[in-house]
Parts: C-alpha cells; sequence; structure tokens
C-alpha cells in the first residue's frame, strides 16, 4: 500500500472516530432538552388543572358580616388629628332592633344603629366601628364605615350577630375609631354605642301573655333655627321599645311647659320618633335650658335630660 493510500485511510478513519465520539453526545443534548420542554409542558398543565379552593363566605361565617353591612377593616390608616375640639361627635338617632329585644338561642339577627354625625368632620371610610366590650354575639373585631358621611348627615350601620346558644341577657357596646387612633361615641356623654339582647325559648303565644316588653331607651336630636327675633327648636325624642307595647308619655322642660298624657302604639320591637317645638325671644335669659321623655305607663321610666343650644346671636 502506498503511503497516499496509507494516509488518506488514516485520515477517514480519523474522521469516522470523531463523529462517533461527538454524535451521542450531541443527541443526548438534544434529547435532553426535548425532554425537558415535555416536562416542563406537562408541569404547567398540571398547575393549571390543579383546583383552586373557594373562598369561605362572609355570609356564612359569624366573623363577618353580609356583604350588604360594612366590612370588616384590614388595615388602619393614620392620619394626624384635627384641632377643632368639635371635629368627632356623633347622636344615636335610632336602632334596630331596640335593646332587651328577645330572640331565640342561636337566632341570627341584624343589628342597625342609625348615628347622625353631628360634629364638624366628614366621616370617612377610614373610620371603622370597633368592639369595645361585653358580649361580641359572633361579630369581628372593627368594621370599616361603608360610606363617608358629612356633618348632620345620617347613615345607617349594619352588622351581622348570632344570639348565643345559652338563655340570658348579652350586652355588646361599640365605638367608632377615627383615622389618628382615637375613638368617639354618641350623646352628650359621648357613651359607646350598644346591642343587648334577652335570649330564651318563648313562643310567640306565649310572648303575648307575658309582660317582658318595654321601653329600653330614649335619644334625642335638637335642631336650631334662627328667626327675625326668637330662637326656635324642633326637638326629637326616639323611643324604642323591645316587643309590642302601649305606654303613656310626657315631655318635661326646664321652663316648667310641660306636656302630659301622650300616647304611643307599639306593634313589634322598633323605634319611633316623637318631636315638640319650643322658642325663645331673643330677650330671653340666657339660662340653661332642657328637655326629657319619662314614660308613666305601663312602667314608670325617667330618661336623661337633653340640653338645648344656646339662643341665637341678635344684632342690637
Amino acid at each position: 500500500m502506498s503511503a497516499l493510500r496509507i494516509y488518506k485511510t488514516f485520515t477517514l478513519l480519523s474522521i469516522l472516530f470523531l463523529v462517533s465520539a461527538c454524535g451521542p453526545t450531541a443527541d443526548s443534548a438534544i434529547a435532553t432538552s426535548v425532554v425537558q420542554t415535555v416536562q416542563a409542558g406537562q408541569s404547567l398543565t398540571q398547575v393549571a388543572n390543579v383546583a383552586t379552593a373557594a373562598p369561605t363566605l362572609a355570609t356564612q361565617t359569624l366573623e363577618t358580616p353580609l356583604a350588604s353591612a360594612i366590612t370588616p377593616t384590614t388595615a388602619a390608616t393614620l392620619a394626624s388629628a384635627p384641632s377643632d375640639p368639635n371635629c368627632v361627635r356623633a347622636s344615636l338617632v335610632g336602632e334596630n332592633p331596640p335593646d332587651k329585644t328577645i330572640l331565640t338561642p342561636g337566632q341570627y339577627f341584624w343589628k342597625t344603629w342609625t348615628l347622625q354625625n353631628s360634629g364638624t368632620c366628614t366621616w370617612t371610610t377610614a373610620y371603622q366601628l370597633v368592639f369595645w366590650s361585653g358580649e361580641r354575639l359572633g361579630s369581628s373585631l372593627s368594621y370599616a364605615l361603608p360610606n363617608d358621611v358629612a356633618p348632620n348627615a345620617t347613615m345607617d350601620i349594619s352588622i351581622y350577630l348570632q344570639a348565643p346558644a345559652t338563655a340570658g341577657e348579652f350586652t355588646g357596646f361599640w365605638r367608632i375609631k377615627t383615622p389618628w387612633e382615637s375613638n368617639f361615641g354618641v350623646g352628650q356623654y359621648d357613651v359607646p354605642i350598644s346591642t343587648s339582647i334577652m335570649v330564651g325559648n318563648l313562643t310567640p303565644e306565649s310572648r303575648k301573655t307575658e309582660t317582658v316588653f318595654g321601653v329600653t331607651s330614649v335619644t334625642y336630636t335638637i335642631d336650631r333655627t334662627c328667626g327675625a327675633a326668637n330662637t326656635f327648636y324642633t326637638i326629637t325624642a326616639y323611643i324604642s321599645s323591645s316587643g309590642p307595647l302601649e305606654i303613656n308619655f310626657k315631655w318635661i322642660q326646664s321652663d316648667g311647659n310641660n306636656d302630659q298624657n301622650n300616647k304611643l302604639n307599639f306593634t313589634e320591637a322598633t323605634t319611633k320618633a316623637v318631636q315638640r317645638e319650643w322658642s325663645q325671644h331673643k330677650d330671653s335669659s340666657s339660662n340653661p335650658r332642657w328637655v326629657q321623655v319619662i314614660v308613666t305607663s305601663p312602667t314608670y321610666q325617667e330618661f336623661d335630660q337633653a340640653p338645648l343650644p344656646d339662643l341665637c346671636t341678635f344684632k342690637p
């Protein structure tokens, strides 16, 4: 064999050796890449097909009220406290059901307070209704207000509660928390709003024969109007009953101009409004004035006095 033929044969064998040595490695890399791609595709398909756990509906738990009511808060927004001392004030206009309403053990119910913003600052959704003390009755610890409430405007605040399984009287107290972490109640004495229920096993028939119903609260709002020479007051009293009841009541005024023998009939546990007018001439004394509702029957009950705002200022 010539040297040239030996060289060519050697060269060809070298090339074949190199191809056989490199070929499987390249094929393995390609195969590995394909397998990884297929596995990735299968993994994504598996993830896409994993069932997502359904969230717990707020309407099915006692920790949150129904969606149409105010919802639990998740975070507080801090703000600077205003300098106006009259910024945050509130008046309780009404509530349903009234305090001392009788419920059956475990009964679910809505509690609604109607509040008036009697301060100078607008309540925003950064304000919260917060549990204060007593019985929670299955509620959350706090709820964001659902809407803004301008000064002098009113708003219904509703939460979903459940009566305990055992008989007895149960009361919970609530306050409003501001974005700057202070809190306030209602009325002249800044008291918490409350829900108070009586839990028993009375049937509707037995309730009619039992003397268990009565007036549970009286609250007031007072509007002042300035005339040419007089100050006019419109006093509204909100009287709440725990059930069907007929009452007699009277208005007492600090000037002695009382109004006797008024009647009010309740067909269910609710709150009813009654009004009285009072006017004062510009030359009247500046002494403090107040009104009061007293229930005379079926049970004698005296409720808080409501102070009247100062007389209007008249130019000489």
